[in-house]
């Protein structure tokens, strides 16, 4: 029996949202496969949706993810943010 999928939250879509940020093999995952890498963590998505995160392999999404990368390393969470 094929594993029921449901549309995100919106917490649940900042939630991968932040982890693509933080990760970039997830970040990847996502921008080459949204449908799947969604369907992985149960989740299914809309035609909207996954424009939207196909979107993401733009050039500004990864200039921030690499620029929280280098934020966290210099002073790591909690005290990045101070």
């Amino acid at each position: 029996m094929a594993p029921l999928l449901r549309s995100p939250t919106t917490e649940e879509v900042q939630s991968i949202l932040g982890r693509a940020l933080l990760d970039a093999d997830f970040r990847k995952q996502l921008i080459d496969n949204p449908t799947h890498t969604l369907s992985i963590l149960g989740f299914t998505a809309s035609p909207n949706a996954l424009a939207f995160f196909s979107k993401l392999g733009g050039q500004s999404f990864t200039t921030a993810a690499g620029d929280l990368e280098a934020h966290i390393a210099a002073a790591p969470l909690p005290h990045s943010w101070d």
